[in-house]
Order: structure tokens, then C-alpha cells, then sequence
């Protein structure tokens, strides 16, 4: 509910001599005791309503009015009202709004119970004020802006003070104001208007307008209806904005371990490239209904392509413990599986996936693939992301020498003098598997005839020795395969006292450097993890 101070135009007085032409009786009624028969009437009222330039057709100047109100000091700030500011720390109450075209000022909130007496204790008008403006385009001095970070104020003519702030995509829309910012080259555009609907009785005020057109006018999809937006004129001198940029600290490539000067300053690079693979991915959890040896429960998916177990704490059922059937999507505990310190339920936790070729990339984010997806996907649990493809990997040995004696210089071409004694990989090579082997220069260094030691250049010596007359294969215990076999139907005679067989093999591994790049910022969380996936082609035995 709102009321408005009476307005006066003009005073005239005028003198009058009334007679009475024929024979009349009239009626006084008078009051001569001030006060007799006066009443008094509350009304509560949730906005208080006054002009500060009745009978002025002059612009306010932003931030320029100071007024009292009953006990209240009310300072205009942009085209905001603020209540009772304190000297001290310059803050004070949102009260409302000062329209600085028309004068209007619409209060919010005001002392109640005090008088409505309005003292104007500072105020400033121009008629030669800078032209109004419905548009803002400008760019930010630093960029890129952080996503969700721009915000501005700007006074508006007629609605007082707006304050915008832009979504992650960098758009800007509400009643009065339509634009948005580019975050990577910081430019911000942004129209002021009111979509209105034409009706026979706004429309003579709408073309009596000086701005008006009728090409201005327009219908939406599906409706009869005449629009026209009506700008929103703003005072240019108000805009404010803040927003928070990104600035970056070179790369010490010393530190780093790499050239940096193809590195970009932000740090990022595409991982998104036509012609390239890439994967849609979700992930998804299942509470098991029970916990019973030998039985199989069905997921909710089929299709998967990975899945564990944990129990409510979070804790790894051991692998050996269920096997899953990823086609059909179904886990079946073993015939020996128990609980012990496992706490129910069991919880299983899968993915399941789809990979393609990319054909289109959209600056937008958007991926095109050559196929279309076979799996249904949910924003909240979807990731999309690229693969680092490796290829074919298989465990093999290289660089199998001989040399005299055993110097510990690791280097793949033979020194000292020739030997007799060999080793006939021909027809007997060194086996490798691809989960036993691993990355390594290896060193069979004699100590007699027969005997002898195995070395590595990161593994060190092991503690299997060895002997011509038995195979020799030492354990890798951490996939509890042989790192290699030497056969004993290999080794010739000739062999003596500090005598070396050196040879390399080859891990069916592909190295991966994973960087993990954490932003300035307190800690959200005690601590966290990730997984590295690998994928790989399976020949399926029919």
C-alpha cells in the first residue's frame, strides 16, 4: 500500500457577492471550540512515497541528496537510499529508491511513529545533464574473468538503482536489463528495456513517445499479441562493476622439468580435438540387498565397464572375494564369501561408458562423435573427457650382450675384450610376460663357472642367485610373476669369474606423467583421490 503528499499547482483567491433573489431560509453550520469532534485513523503502510523536485523538470545528480524524514537521515548512494549512516563506518540501512529523472523517491523502511514532516537538507539538479543511454558495452582492463564473478550497479532514470550480476555462461537477463559478458576477452554487453505489451490503452502513450517506431513492435511465435520494448534510460556516470581476473606467474622450467614456451600463460590446453577419441562416462552407485555367499545380484545397468565393492566405511572388498559379468552387468559373491570385518550393506560401485570419434568441436563445449551413444546419461553423474591413446604394448627384451667383466657402468653396447662364453637366445630367448616384466637393465654377473648373480640399474641386486644348470627366474612380487626366464639349455660353456650377460626388457606399460595443478585456496577438504583408467581390446572367445 502506498499514498502521496498532496500536490498544489497554484493559488488564486477570488472575491464573490452572493445574493438571494427570492425569499430563502439558509443553513449555517459552525464550530467555534478548536479540537471539538476531532478523530484520528492509523493507516500502516509498506512504502512511503514523495517527490523532491515537484514542479522542477531537472535531473537529480547521482549520489548528490540528503533528506530527513520524522527522526530518519536518508543519503542517496548511486540511486539507493540508505538509512541513518554511521559517521564512523559508513554504513547504513537499505531504505530504498530515488528515481533521478522524475524525483521520485520510494521509501522501504522509515522510524515508525514519527511525524511526516520531509526537510530537504542537500540536493543537486542539472538540465544540462550527459544524454541518457539504454546500452553499455564496455571491456574489462585484465582478462580472462573468472566465470560467475562479474557484477555491476547502474542508476537507472525511472527504477532507481539496478545491481546485474552475470550466470556461468555469461548471460545477464532480468526485467530491465539483457546483455552478457565474453569471460575470455572480457567484453560486456548489456541493453536496457521492458518488454510491454501493446493494449488500446497504453498504446497512444507508447507512440506519443520520441523514441518510438513501429518497426519497434513485434509478435512472438505462436501469438497475436503486439510487443515493443521500452527502453530503460540509465545515468552512464553511475556504472560500477567489479569482477575477478585471472592473472598468471610465468613457468620456471626448471622447476617444471620441461620447456615452458609452448606452454599458454592460463595454463590450459584443448583436450578436445576432431578426428581425436573421446569418452562419455558415468558412474553410479548400488546399495547389494544382502551380503550371501554365492549369490548374484543384478545392476541396474548393463554393459559396464567397471565395478568394486566397498562396504559402508568405505572400505575395498578384496577382489578375489566376487567376480562381476560386465555384459549383463551382475556381481556374484564367491561360495567362501563372509563379512568378517566388512560392515553392511555392500555397495557397489560401477561405470559404464561409451567411446568415439569426435567430428565437431563447438567453442561452446559442445562435442559431435561420429556415432551416437549407447548408453542413457545423466547430467549429475556424466563426465566427458578425452583418452591419451597408447597404442599396441608387449612385453620383449632388447640389447642381449656379453662383455668381460662386470664394471657397473649400464651401457647398452658391450666394453673390454671378447669371450668365448655366450648365451643362445636363438633358440632359447628370454621369456618375458607382459605381468611379470618390467622396465629394467639387467646385469647376470658370474661368480664361478656356473653361479652367478642378478643386478639391476633400479631394482638393485636380487636376492635369487642363480646357477647354469637350473632356470633361472626371478619373482616380481608385485604381480607374483617371473621378471624374465633364462632357461639353463641356453647357456654355453667358457663361462668364468666376474663374467656379464646384459640385456633390457621392455614393460608393457606406457609412461604417463599425471600433473596435478591445485589453485590458491584454503583447503575444503581433509583429503581426496583419483583413479587412472585403463581401457584395452579384448579378443572375446566364443
Amino acid at each position: 500500500m502506498s499514498f502521496y503528499l498532496p500536490k498544489q499547482s497554484s493559488l488564486e483567491r477570488v472575491e464573490v457577492d452572493l445574493g438571494a433573489y427570492t425569499d430563502t431560509t439558509i443553513s449555517i453550520k459552525y464550530r467555534d471550540t478548536s479540537g471539538v469532534n476531532n478523530s484520528a485513523k492509523v493507516i500502516a503502510v509498506n512504502k512511503l512515497q514523495l517527490d523532491l523536485t515537484n514542479g522542477f523538470d531537472e535531473q537529480i545528480i547521482a549520489s548528490s541528496t540528503r533528506f530527513k524524514l520524522g527522526s530518519d537521515v536518508f543519503v542517496d548512494q548511486g540511486g539507493a537510499l540508505y538509512r541513518n549512516i554511521d559517521p564512523a563506518t559508513g554504513v547504513g540501512a537499505a531504505a530504498g529508491l530515488i528515481q533521478l529523472g522524475t524525483g521520485i523517491v520510494e521509501l522501504d523502511a522509515w522510524a515508525p511513529g514519527g511525524n511526516n514532516t520531509v526537510q530537504l537538507e542537500a540536493l543537486t539538479t542539472t538540465v544540462d545533464m550527459v544524454h541518457p543511454i539504454n546500452q553499455v558495452s564496455f571491456r574489462t582492463p585484465i582478462i580472462p574473468i573468472r566465470s560467475g564473478s562479474l557484477s555491476f550497479v547502474v542508476t537507472t532514470l525511472e527504477y532507481g538503482q539496478l545491481t546485474l550480476t552475470a550466470d556461468e555462461s555469461g548471460t545477464i537477463d532480468t526485467d530491465l536489463a539483457h546483455g552478457s559478458i565474453n569471460w575470455i576477452n572480457g567484453f560486456v554487453d548489456v541493453y536496457f528495456y521492458k518488454k510491454t505489451l501493446i493494449t488500446p490503452e497504453n498504446r497512444p502513450e507508447i507512440e506519443s513517445q520520441p523514441w518510438y517506431d513501429s518497426n519497434l513492435e513485434y509478435r512472438e511465435t505462436g501469438s497475436n499479441d503486439q510487443f515493443i520494448n521500452i527502453p530503460i534510460w540509465v545515468d552512464p556516470s553511475t556504472l560500477r562493476y567489479n569482477a575477478i581476473a585471472y592473472t598468471y606467474i610465468p613457468l620456471d622450467s626448471s622447476i617444471l622439468g620441461l620447456s615452458a614456451t609452448r606452454l599458454p600463460l592460463d595454463g590450459r590446453v584443448p583436450i578436445f580435438r576432431v578426428g581425436a577419441i573421446g569418452i562419455v562416462s558415468s558412474t553410479k552407485s548400488q546399495n547389494l540387498p544382502s551380503a550371501i555367499a554365492g549369490q548374484t545380484y543384478d545392476l541396474n545397468d548393463q554393459r559396464i565397464s567397471w565395478c568394486e565393492l566397498e562396504d559402508a566405511n568405505g572400505t575395498k572388498v578384496d577382489f578375489d572375494l566376487y567376480s562381476v559379468d560386465y555384459d549383463y552387468g551382475k556381481v556374484t559373491l564367491n561360495g567362501d564369501f563372509v563379512l568378517g570385518n566388512l560392515v553392511a550393506p555392500i555397495t557397489a560401485k560401477y561405470r559404464y561408458q561409451d567411446m568415439g570419434l569426435i567430428r565437431d568441436v563447438q567453442i561452446s563445449g559442445q562435442l559431435t562423435f561420429t556415432k551416437p551413444l549407447t548408453h542413457n546419461y545423466d547430467a549429475d553423474n556424466t563426465i566427458v573427457g578425452s583418452a591419451l591413446v597408447i597404442g599396441d604394448m608387449q612385453a620383449r627384451y632388447t640389447q642381449k650382450f656379453v662383455q668381460q667383466a662386470w664394471n657397473s657402468v649400464w651401457a647398452d653396447m658391450p666394453s673390454g675384450s671378447a669371450i668365448s662364453a655366450n648365451f643362445n637366445d636363438s633358440l632359447y630367448p628370454i621369456q618375458v610376460t607382459n605381468k611379470g616384466a618390467i622396465q629394467e637393465r639387467w646385469a647376470i654377473v658370474f661368480t664361478g663357472p656356473e653361479a652367478f648373480y642378478c643386478v639391476g640399474e633400479y631394482t638393485g641386486r636380487l636376492t635369487l642367485n642363480g646357477s647354469t644348470s637350473v632356470d633361472y627366474l626371478p619373482m616380481n612380487p608385485v604381480t607374483n610373476a617371473p621378471y624374465f626366464v633364462l632357461k639353463k639349455e641356453a647357456w654355453g660353456a667358457g663361462w668364468a669369474n666376474g663374467n656379464v650377460l646384459r640385456f633390457n626388457t621392455i614393460a608393457a606399460m606406457q609412461p604417463i606423467w599425471v600433473i596435478r595443478t591445485v589453485k590458491q585456496s584454503e583447503p575444503s577438504i581433509v583429503s581426496d583421490s583419483f583413479q587412472i583408467m585403463l581401457r584395452g581390446d579384448v579378443d572375446r572367445v566364443v
